[in-house]
């Protein structure tokens, strides 16, 4: 029995070969999706779940309130921190101190943090991030060691524990425990004590392991204040169940210290309400870091965007299973007579629904299996989209069929059982004369396509309104001249020197330095000269600094302002945005504009997912800048990287590896952003595939129901225009339904994506209107082909049964 169920469901899938085609190529690429969906999310999911006691183990952030607003618990779904709030992990080594030795129920305190090292090897230097860290660090964030013992590889001061990765960089072999790590600057060289594994995901970057006594902030006494923030902590508790406790401890060290009247005073400036806590104290879970766009720190991502593809996954696969419905109803209907001459010869209900089980499960089946095999052939082609390195083991692929499979037979039963069901109440011989026909529900067919016409519209309006953001990003004024600038990182006491050299070519216009590309010295917390409590950049540059790169200066009334040609080291500038945050005390306003020099225009030096911040410039020597930048004239960029390099090879005798050009250092910032919108895109895009297939199959559908009333208005003299225009009319109808539905939706999700940004576009009704035209567009092409089809039907084929 079951073997004969087969074997017709294969002949009809020969026979209905457009369907099943149609069917096939819907299911197999939603299936496709959601197994890239889950490797994604389920990697997202993974950052630092494998420590030991990862339950225990939890980072220290600062909670400040600007505004009298109440902080909340972090969510998974939050894009960025609540306006008047504003969170950060670093802190300073007296609270930490104190921290440690203080509260009972944290076990363990730990610190780090990072800073740039120079390797040297074979005549060479290299520049790579190393992590400053307590001795036993190890025990609390617990790595997998490929070699070393955990207890031991932090035991002396010259002790270095690098990845697995680092070693194979440099020594082309994981067996390096025993060999020396030579540092530029430092005494002595670094003995490797351990290697360990970058096999799991992590927020920690693992390159290399450093004692933090070793790090150059612990030898200046200003940097073991309470005013100086730079260090980040990791806590382990006795008892997960102790957090709340330790964070009000947290807040009490750190209370203690400023005492009431700081407090006081702190909330008079802010202009902050008497209940205002000022700032609080959180333990965020080790596991939780990745997930949370509030914690800066390290590697980091939005739950809200596994969300996203989730959603547009879940999306895509219903649209795929409402096609398959629809097309497999749209069929049955047809094959009333077959079911009739079944019942004739004995066959009861179990026997047809097991025909229709049968037909359902071989076909989904098989787009199950082309949806894994789509999967493993584009699974390169989807690391280089996420950059991310899946690989598919056993265990993950006999998982993903599973699942697939076990979705396919939940499908079989829906799919299968619903057209069993309504032909099996049909009589027999009514059937055998062709008048028990069974016509499928007008509202049934109407909803459907209004579904299909609303999810098309949400995929095509959001689409436009991100390429919209991202042209906006690429044409905006960012406040200064990046074009044509290259720059040179790690040319310490070269600067000057190269300088010089350069200004001898005439395809360089201005060469200057500093001490970072934009962003330098950061500070959390109190501006060590004005005392201003904010987050704000400090960095050193030269006097040609602001021609090089095109920034004016702005008059500001009480600042005695140079001219560009006149600046001079030991000058100081600030930018708008720190002159209008000093403007909340006027006493200090008035004192800090005495001191400076002038005032610089706003320029974007971040993101522009970000407000800008202050930034605080300082004029020093070019031979102690670090970075040097380079205008070349636009038609003689060529010659102007020779020159670079000429320059660069003659002042250092070696080859200069790599230039870099100012403009593509800022558009790599929004690579994430970018990313998403690509996978975005694609997703959409399939989306919009599968949506289109299943139009042409539900209007079909639609058509099979109107077929008389087609026919007799052929037969009472309507012509081609007439029937187009009665066909096309119900699908304009459905397509303002649709539209109704689907813009405050679409709408909604584009204003929570831009709220990502600090400067985006505006939403317009364009992008709206745009869409639905695209739409109208596609519903004209997939009815037309069914209006040609209708207008060449005999009618008396139809009505003849009447």
């Amino acid at each position: 029995m079951l073997s004969n169920h087969f074997k017709i469901a294969v002949r009809l899938f020969i026979k209905y070969k457009v369907y099943s085609g149609i069917n096939l190529l819907g299911l197999s690429l939603a299936f496709m999706i959601c197994f890239f969906c889950f490797l994604y999310i389920q990697d997202e999911l993974s950052y630092d779940k494998f420590h030991t006691d990862a339950e225990k183990v939890f980072l220290i952030a600062k909670v400040n309130y600007k505004e009298d607003v109440k902080e909340i618990e972090s969510s998974i779904l939050n894009w960025k921190p609540l306006e008047g709030i504003s969170k950060s992990v670093a802190n300073n080594l007296p609270f930490l101190e104190q921290a440690g030795s203080t509260i009972p129920e944290i076990e363990n305190l730990v610190r780090i943090q990072a800073g740039y090292i120079t390797l040297e090897s074979e005549g060479e230097e290299f520049k790579e991030l190393a992590q400053y860290i307590d001795q036993d660090f190890f025990s609390v964030v617990d790595f997998p060691f490929i070699d070393g013992k955990v207890e031991d590889v932090m035991s002396d001061l010259k002790s270095a524990v690098v990845s697995e990765k680092f070693a194979m960089k440099y020594f082309g072999s994981v067996d390096v425990v025993g060999k020396e790590l030579v540092l530029k600057g430092n005494d002595g060289p670094f003995l490797i004590s351990g290697v360990i594994s970058t096999a799991s995901n992590s927020v920690i970057d693992r390159d290399v392991f450093l004692r933090i006594e070793n790090s150059q902030f612990l030898e200046d006494e200003y940097y073991n204040g309470w005013g100086f923030n730079a260090f980040i902590a990791f806590v382990k508790l006795n008892d997960s169940r102790d957090k709340a406790i330790v964070q009000e401890k947290l807040r009490d060290i750190e209370a203690d210290h400023d005492g009431a009247s700081g407090l006081s005073k702190l909330r008079e400036r802010l202009n902050l309400a008497e209940d205002n806590p000022v700032y609080t104290y959180q333990l965020k879970p080790i596991a939780d870091i990745y997930l949370d766009p509030t914690i800066v720190f390290g590697d980091s991502s939005s739950f809200l965007y596994s969300l996203i593809l989730a959603g547009i996954s879940l999306i895509i696969l219903i649209i795929a299973c409402i096609n398959y419905l629809a097309i497999s109803i749209t069929a049955s209907a047809g094959r009333r007579s077959e079911v009739a001459i079944r019942k004739v010869i004995g066959a009861n209900i179990l026997h047809l629904k097991g025909q229709f089980y049968a037909e359902s499960f071989l076909q989904v089946s098989i787009a199950v299996l082309l949806g894994f095999t789509l999967t493993q052939a584009l699974l390169p082609s989807f690391n280089d989209l996420a950059e991310k390195e899946f690989t598919l083991t056993l265990f993950e692929n006999l998982r993903l069929l599973f699942g697939g499979l076990l979705f396919g037979v939940a499908l079989t039963f829906f799919a299968g059982g619903y057209p069993a069901q309504i032909l099996s109440r049909f009589k027999a011989l009514a059937g055998l004369k062709g008048n028990g026909s069974h016509k499928i529900s007008s509202k049934l067919i109407k909803g459907m396509v209004v579904f299909q016409f609303t999810l098309c519209l949400m995929f095509i309006s959001v689409g436009l309104a991100m390429r919209e953001q991202f042209e906006f990003i690429n044409n905006k004024d960012l406040g200064f001249d990046e074009e044509q600038v290259v720059y040179v990182e790690g040319v310490s006491g070269k600067t000057n020197l190269l300088k010089e050299e350069l200004a001898k070519y005439p395809s360089v216009i201005m060469a200057s330095g500093s001490s970072g590309i934009f962003v330098g010295r950061i500070i959390h917390g109190v501006d060590p000269i004005n005392g201003v409590e904010n987050r704000i950049s400090f960095i050193s540059i030269d006097s040609d600094f602001f021609q090089t790169l095109g920034v004016d200066l702005v008059d500001v009334e009480g600042v005695q302002s140079v001219e560009k040609e006149q600046m001079a080291s030991g000058m100081s500038f600030l930018n708008e945005s720190y002159l209008n945050a000093l403007k909340a005390d006027s006493l200090m306003y008035a004192e800090s504009i005495a001191s400076i020099d002038g005032v610089v225009v706003d320029f974007h030096f971040e993101s522009l997912q970000n407000e800008i911040a202050s930034q605080k410039f300082e004029i020093t020597e070019p031979g102690r800048l670090s970075t040097l930048f380079v205008k070349l004239r636009p038609n003689q960029i060529e010659e102007g990287l020779s020159a670079i390099r000429e320059s660069y090879a003659k002042i250092t005798e070696k080859p200069l590896e790599e230039v870099k050009f100012l403009d593509e250092f800022l558009n790599s910032r929004y690579e994430d952003s970018r990313k998403w919108q690509r996978i975005v895109n694609i997703s959409a895009s399939i989306g919009l595939l599968i949506a289109c297939i299943g139009l042409f199959g539900l209007t079909g559908m639609g058509m099979a129901n109107q077929m008389k009333e087609l026919s007799i208005r052929k037969v009472l003299g309507a012509n081609a225009r007439d029937l187009a225009y009665a066909l096309n009319r119900q699908s304009f109808i459905l397509i303002i339904v649709a539209s109704v539905i689907s813009i405050p939706v679409s709408y909604y999700l584009i204003k929570r994506w831009l709220n990502d940004f600090a400067y985006h576009v505006d939403i317009t009704a364009q992008v709206f209107a745009v869409s639905i035209l695209l739409l109208v567009l596609i519903t004209l092409i997939t009815v037309t082909y069914h209006s040609i089809k209708v207008i060449f039907t005999n009618p008396v084929n139809i009505l003849r049964n009447e």
